[in-house]
């Protein structure tokens, strides 16, 4: 199926969503408390260096007054000062609460784990072409590698299903790459397969394929009868796709769209899998009333950041339709990890 899309632009442009998932240039630790430990400085060593700098200055201005030589006052208080950022920072850590484990659901165990995707690092992606180092390049040119086993193992969870929503509780999850890495795994495996871009007003999933279209799907709901003219095709993997279109108003959306319900029933009629990069879900109405057409809904979670009391919130959002089963998938699993377990070489 030919695209009427035209773009000037490369398909794929080298790190467009590479960067994404791209962290660490380190080798990984063997050690899980380790790993752990350098992850947690990484994120809090600004609070520790605020709370210490504000307690040692406060303390030296306040002995000054009374006298004390500098020298002396930092003595004491420089301790002090260090004792209370290390404090911080150890409760702002503990309290995090985040994806880390099976266990760390725990506490909600009606939630279905669809499976987890491993974190590309430079290590791996230095083994594809330069202009390839991107997740979508990993899948399609390293089929044997462990990323692109985890969407394969994915595709044993929805091979039933004909239309699957993909969602997060707040922007920058992942939603966009594990969208469209479902979408090419699911075609290597022989199934045919389109995935619409429905967050119209972000649009991540058009931008990443280079595309930057005036009419997309909110135009495809207006024609359902010619959704043709509005699918696009990958060149590289053939890849089909409805993009989105630049936004002529804010207030348009797809929960709004009254062709949208026939545009999905066209979609059935031809492909074997259709899928939907939705919104994120704590965002607005848009990701529930769009999910609500979908077989099944999964929720994308990224490994040590979104948290749980988030996803909570996420699933309560997205179960309003007693029809659509929703599971959780967790995307950016650090290397020495295998969904919270040490995992071998």
């Amino acid at each position: 199926m030919t695209s009427p899309l035209a773009s000037d632009r490369s398909r794929y442009q080298a790190g467009t969503l590479g960067a994404a998932t791209l962290r660490s240039r380190h080798a990984p630790s063997k050690s899980l408390a380790v790993a752990r430990l350098r992850r947690g400085i990484r994120r809090q060593w600004l609070w520790f260096a605020v709370i210490a700098v504000a307690v040692t200055a406060t303390g030296i201005g306040y002995d000054l007054t009374g006298g004390v030589r500098p020298s002396t006052s930092a003595l004491f208080w420089a301790p002090l000062g260090l004792a209370a950022g290390l404090a911080v920072a150890f409760m702002r850590e503990l309290g995090r609460n985040t994806v880390t484990s099976l266990s760390s659901f725990g506490k909600h165990r009606g939630y279905a784990i669809l499976g987890a995707a491993p974190e590309l690092t430079a290590r791996t992606l230095r083994q594809l072409p330069p202009d390839k180092r991107t997740p979508l390049g990993c899948l399609a040119f390293q089929q044997a590698s462990p990323f692109a086993t985890a969407f394969r193992d994915l595709q044993s969870n929805i091979s039933g299903d004909g239309v699957v929503a993909f969602a997060a509780a707040l922007p920058g999850e992942g939603t966009t790459t594990a969208a469209l890495c479902t979408a090419i795994s699911a075609s290597q495996q022989g199934r045919s397969v389109v995935v619409i871009d429905c967050d119209v007003r972000r649009r991540a999933l058009t931008h990443a394929l280079g595309y930057d279209p005036d009419e997309g799907v909110l135009n495809a709901c207006e024609r359902p009868a010619r959704w043709q003219d509005f699918v696009g095709e990958e060149e590289e993997i053939g890849l089909h796709f409805i993009p989105a279109g630049r936004a002529k108003s804010a207030w348009r959306s797809l929960s709004s769209a009254p062709g949208f319900p026939d545009l999905i029933t066209q979609l059935r009629e031809h492909y074997d899998l259709v899928i939907l990069d939705c919104p994120p879900a704590l965002s607005g109405p848009d990701a529930p009333a769009v999910a609500g057409f979908a077989e099944k809904v999964v929720l994308v979670t990224a490994w040590d950041r979104t948290p749980l009391n988030l996803v909570r919130r996420a699933m309560q959002v997205l179960q309003h339709a007693k029809r659509t089963e929703t599971g959780v998938y967790v995307n950016r699993v650090p290397p020495e990890y295998r969904f919270g377990r040490l995992r071998g070489d």
